[in-house]
């Protein structure tokens, strides 16, 4: 309450019009003469009333500064010099030298008043500055963009178009970690100054984050032309300090009056553009609408999920796995669904990957572990011997409770390692690769089973492949769903399972769906097969009854 009433003052001491200030001048004018007639009938001089001139005076250095007090000093003090009696009763004149000390004291106090008053307002407009604007390199910030953005689009006439676009230095944290902060600012200072080049003239340019630069640009014709400059412009290094810096950029464009008819609609549209074209390592995004709805309903699904698994709301269903030289189940894959009770059944599609990229994935993997086990746990004391995969994630493998979790779990439900496999995929093992091949070692001599997952569509090197302990591949449906009829699948296929024999590792084929596929794939020395044409995923005890139906 406070502050937004010393804003307003602020805005109010600052932004005063010529109007405004004549009024006060007028004012100031006849409060001095009334001053001077309260002084002249009440019997001169001798008497208190004339320092109510102190009055007009403070107030005219207040509102006009160091001039307006002197001049109002002046005209005070001969208002109440010369021509003013000591007593006007009995006629007598004040000496000289009272009323030029009078006029020194007032000019003293109108100086005074006049230089604090500048000094506030110069302060005030430095604050107001500041509040706009980014003090290192002078640009507007979010708060000063959505004003100056604003102030455009309510003036904007019928047909007028703008475009409005953010850009993300991807790597300038890093540049900063490496070279520190003081050489992260030159680079900046050198972005900024080549962004405004290519900018056509009256466009805005704003700094709302350390290290993303937004800019508004009016007409087609001339956005076209920025994204070309702009597009030509980042893929040149900066010179800094005599070191060549190349600075990755991702930029997202959101349109006026199509996406957004505010400031604040404008840039939130083109953030998700830019995030986009940071996913999908292109330089220029425009925004997709189809992207926004996707963006909000998975916030709104992650913002639920830790209530989520404490409601029960998350399932664990199994997908068989059958060994393809006997025909029979061999072991599951354990797969998390999501029963929603507004939404329904949630694809995992859905959820699964945004969680991934944070911690929300460690609770829903050690809930996986968890219900698996303890199905696997049931199966086992009904005869039924299966081996349970449990797939881990880039931050699963990081969690420090991973191996508690795993060991907790199997001394729970009488499972031992070799009846579990961990499926990882080749992104997960190549994001800190050295890091990988310890853990993996660690249990592998534990004994758990460790299969790479999706394994084709990444890009791990067999260098890495050789020293990772790993005892599965799991060849990506990608190549397998096509295996009939796609030749070059097929030398795809082929090849993997020639390596996995070299290196004596077992193999699974995803994402079979027919007999003529499994037949193939048993025919080249394929272990096992999972997929819809044998059996798609389902509950606990529905697939236990597959499993029975089965002769398992």
């Amino acid at each position: 309450m406070h502050v937004r009433l010393l804003k307003q003052f602020g805005a109010a001491f600052l932004e005063t019009s010529f109007a405004f200030r004549l009024v006060l001048a007028v004012a100031i004018t006849i409060a001095m003469l009334a001053v001077t007639a309260l002084v002249y009938y009440t019997g001169g001089v001798q008497f208190s009333f004339l320092h109510l001139m102190y009055v007009p005076v403070v107030l005219a250095g207040f509102v006009f500064g160091v001039p307006g007090g002197i001049l109002a000093s002046i005209a005070g003090g001969l208002l109440l010099g010369p021509c003013m009696p000591l007593d006007v009763e009995t006629g007598a004149m004040q000496p000289t030298h009272n009323w030029i000390y009078r006029i020194a004291f007032f000019l003293f106090i109108g100086v005074l008043v006049g230089t604090f008053a500048q000094v506030v307002r110069r302060h005030l407009r430095e604050l107001q500055w500041l509040h706009d604007h980014h003090e290192d390199t002078g640009l507007l910030n979010m708060i000063g963009l959505n004003k100056e953005l604003d102030a455009r689009l309510r003036s904007a006439g019928e047909g007028h178009r703008l475009f409005v676009s953010i850009t993300q230095l991807d790597d300038f944290l890093e540049i900063q970690n490496t070279f520190g902060t003081g050489f992260g600012m030159r680079v900046l200072s050198q972005v900024v100054e080549r962004v405004r080049k290519v900018l056509p003239e009256g466009s805005l340019i704003a700094l709302i984050q350390p290290d993303r630069i937004a800019t508004a640009v009016d007409s087609e014709h001339a956005t076209q032309v920025t994204r070309e400059r702009t597009e030509a412009a980042v893929k040149d290094s900066f010179l800094v300090d005599g070191v060549p810096v190349h600075v990755e950029a991702s930029i997202g464009v959101a349109h006026f009056p199509a996406h957004g008819r505010t400031a604040e609609e404008l840039l939130q549209k083109a953030s998700i553009a830019m995030h986009r074209s940071t996913t999908s390592k292109s330089a220029i995004t425009v925004y997709d609408p189809a992207n926004d709805r996707t963006s909000r309903d998975n916030l709104v699904l992650l913002g639920t999920l830790p209530a989520a698994i404490e409601n029960g709301e998350l399932q664990v269903w199994h997908q068989a796995k059958v060994a393809l030289a006997t025909d029979k189940v061999a072991g599951t894959e354990a797969l998390v669904r999501w029963k929603h009770p507004q939404r329904g059944m949630v694809p995992p599609g859905n959820f699964i990957p945004q969680c991934e990229e944070t911690t929300l994935i460690n609770p829903v993997t050690q809930f996986v572990i968890a219900e698996a086990f303890r199905h696997a746990g049931t199966w086992r004391a009904g005869g039924h011997q299966l081996r349970v995969s449990v797939n881990l994630s880039v931050r699963n493998l990081r969690d420090r409770m991973l191996l508690e979790v795993l060991e907790q779990n199997m001394q729970r439900n009488g499972l031992e390692p070799k009846d579990i496999d961990l499926e990882v995929t080749e992104s997960a093992v190549m994001a800190d690769p050295d890091y990988c091949i310890r853990l993996i070692a660690q249990l592998g001599n534990r004994g758990f089973g460790i299969s790479i997952d999706d394994f084709g569509v990444g890009h791990s090197s067999l260098a890495y492949l050789q020293k990772l302990q790993v005892s599965c591949l799991k060849i990506d449906q990608t190549f397998i769903r096509m295996l009939r009829t796609n030749e070059s699948d097929q030398k795809i296929v082929r090849s993997i399972l020639h390596m996995a024999e070299a290196l004596g590792l077992d193999t699974v084929a995803e994402g079979v769906e027919d007999l003529e596929t499994a037949s193939l794939l048993r025919e080249w020395g394929c272990d096992y097969g999972q997929g819809y044409g044998f059996h798609r995923p389902s509950p606990s005890d529905e697939f236990l009854r597959f499993l029975v139906q089965r002769g398992g």
